[in-house]
């Protein structure tokens, strides 16, 4: 095992100091991909985060909830079922689609992948993601960020938001 203590000179002074860097492991670096160019950034950065660190790679995509607000939840609400299992089978296919060109780009660079595609089933995805992050022993969470309201900082969205502060794990953001 390496020293994780790491002797710094001080440009300036010509001092040597001594710095204690405590080893971390990363064994599973979870992507949250959604088929947006934010998202195919940020696995981009995981792919070659993982080849670095010899880690797994586990991109994931979350099928939201039909909204009942929308035209699918409100054909839905009169019984026509039909209408939002197909909806589900066209987000299942492109999610499909997106994380097949991911595994491809991790497994030309000998990384381990293993793609995942959970469907919100009328549950929050913010909290799914969280939960499946834990779940699953996940030791880094790699999301892009997405555009969001300046008014409370970051300028990045709710959902991002939402798993930096309440995940248990640390989350790495790719703008």
């Amino acid at each position: 095992m390496l020293d994780p203590s790491i002797e710094k000179t001080n440009l300036i002074t010509k001092s040597t100091v001594s710095i204690r860097v405590d080893s971390v492991s990363m064994r599973k670096i979870l992507v949250l991909v959604d088929g947006t160019e934010t998202s195919f950034r940020a696995a981009n950065y995981a792919v070659n985060l993982a080849k670095l660190v010899n880690a797994e790679l586990i991109p994931i995509n979350i099928i939201e909830d039909v909204k009942q607000g929308g035209a699918i939840g409100l054909l839905a609400k009169y019984g026509k079922m039909s209408i939002v299992k197909a909806f589900k089978m066209a987000r299942r296919h492109s999610a499909e689609g997106w994380l097949k060109e991911i595994e491809d780009e991790a497994l030309s660079l000998g990384v381990k992948v293993n793609s995942v595609i959970l469907d919100a089933d009328g549950r929050n995805e913010k909290s799914i993601l969280s939960e499946y992050a834990t779940k699953s022993n996940i030791d880094l969470i790699v999301i892009g960020s997405r555009k969001g309201s300046r008014v409370l900082g970051l300028g990045i969205s709710g959902f991002t938001k939402f798993i930096i502060h309440r995940s248990t794990k640390p989350v790495l953001v790719v703008p």
